[in-house]
């Protein structure tokens, strides 16, 4: 697959932007859209809330002739227009409908042997089930089935389909930490090594604000945490200093299976 960057694509504004100008939200999202279908591919995300925000936007678009003709007025002044044609994938999603199984698994040269993951889903990629046509988004088990591909022993703990809590840090950090904490204590309970997440923004909160949950919780954690892609890059032969793993708040562990740069 060739990934094109797409110049000027903007932070799609989290959530917080849809709860005071939703126009403006509106608008911001599908000017994405618009670049990719000015392109004519499809627009690929990493981030759960990203992948939400877009899904939203282009549904309203499609839906909404008055909200598509003032979107597309605004974007008008950037000689962009948007018709409703882009597809929209997660890279998780990616991997199971563009590149197959079959193919993921005989390109795994480092099985990932000996680890245990616990794969933490986050709300934006199966909340709301309506969006992504889940009857029930708990039994979404795809990280689950992706880490046996890569080599590694998925384990079952409470809190996998559960909220990290990022969208409250801004409001009150203490509800953030004590939601997480409960999560990474139940898959460290299980007997997770690491947990690995396909969202950045649960990714900040569960490694980056670990040490203040360890603080919070005053229990000792010390959970490594991936964010999906780095998985998937281990197994493929990739280093952790290539993947940025070594940049982490938690170190993750050395395994005999996964070769580093040399110092």
């Amino acid at each position: 697959m060739e990934l094109v960057q797409l110049e000027s694509a903007t932070c799609t504004g989290a959530r917080e932007l849809r709860a005071i100008d939703s126009i403006g939200f509106y608008t911001l999202n599908v000017r994405i859209l618009a670049l990719a279908e000015k392109q004519q591919l499809p627009l690929l995300t990493i981030c759960n809330t990203c992948t939400l925000n877009v899904l939203d936007a282009h549904a309203a678009f499609v839906s909404d002739n008055a909200l598509a003709r003032d979107v597309n007025a605004r974007l008008s002044v950037e000689g962009l227009s948007y018709s409703g044609r882009t597809r929209i994938s997660h890279f998780l999603w990616m991997l199971y409908e563009d590149i197959g199984e079959d193919e993921l698994r005989r390109r795994v040269v480092q099985p990932l042997a000996g680890l245990t993951v616990a794969a933490f889903y986050g709300c934006h990629i199966t909340r709301p089930p309506s969006r992504y046509g889940f009857v029930d988004s708990r039994n979404n088990i795809a990280l689950e089935k992706l880490a046996v591909i890569l080599g590694c022993e998925p384990i079952d703990y409470s809190g996998r389909t559960e909220c990290c809590g990022f969208h409250t840090a801004a409001h009150d950090e203490r509800i953030s930490l004590k939601l997480s904490g409960q999560h990474i204590a139940s898959a460290k309970a299980n007997g997770a090594k690491t947990m690995v997440t396909p969202c950045p923004l649960c990714h900040t909160i569960l490694d980056g604000f670990q040490r203040e949950i360890e603080k919070d919780s005053g229990v000792d954690l010390n959970m490594p945490i991936l964010h999906l892609p780095q998985l998937v890059g281990l197994a493929l032969g990739m280093t952790p200093e290539e993947l940025g793993v070594d940049q982490h708040i938690i170190p993750f562990p050395p395994l005999p299976s996964i070769k580093t740069l040399p110092a």
